[in-house]
């Protein structure tokens, strides 16, 4: 099973897609301490529902959470601290992928040569892989498109793929 290591955003992000508990399902997700600390707080229990998703996912184990030193790998960058751990996890963990929405934190996963995902293309892999039906994946994509930073390229582009996964499915099917 693939391992995905998830920034704040992405874990927020896909979270209010209604997506985590799928993705736990299809992947091993870990997430860095400072990852859970960021999101999951007593401010963000009382304001987010979706903090709550987070916690439950933590508390049955869907959700690993893992603490790092980050002493041993100081990287030159200006990243937050959840990002910053994250691709120092990502980079210790061999056959993993970080996810993230994070401009800087993908430029640093470019410049590194780590795998890397962002959370558009989670959503189309999750519908690749028959986990989610079109409709939701679709959803999916024109909720990031509202609460995400992502340009229209991007956007475009996943839902592009979806139609393209959705014509190569119906098509076999009649074969």
């Amino acid at each position: 099973m693939k391992t995905i290591i998830i920034d704040s955003s992405s874990l927020i992000l896909l979270s209010k897609c209604g997506l985590l508990h799928i993705l736990t399902e299809s992947f091993r997700i870990i997430i860095p301490g400072a990852v859970f600390c960021e999101v999951v707080n007593k401010d963000t229990l009382e304001k987010y529902s979706n903090t709550k998703v987070i916690l439950n996912l933590v508390s049955e184990k869907r959700i690993k959470v893992v603490n790092i030193d980050k002493r041993i790998n100081k990287l030159p960058l200006s990243l937050g601290k959840g990002e910053l751990e994250a691709l120092l996890l990502s980079k210790k963990i061999t056959n993993s992928m970080l996810l993230t929405d994070d401009g800087k934190a993908i430029k640093a996963c470019k410049y590194m040569k780590l795998p890397f995902i962002i959370s558009p293309k989670i959503v189309v892999e999750l519908y690749r892989l028959g986990k989610i039906n079109f409709t939701k994946a679709k959803s999916s994509i024109e909720k990031l498109r509202i609460i995400g930073r992502y340009s229209p390229d991007i956007i475009a582009e996943a839902i592009l793929r979806l139609e393209e996964i959705k014509y190569a499915k119906t098509n076999n099917s009649k074969g």
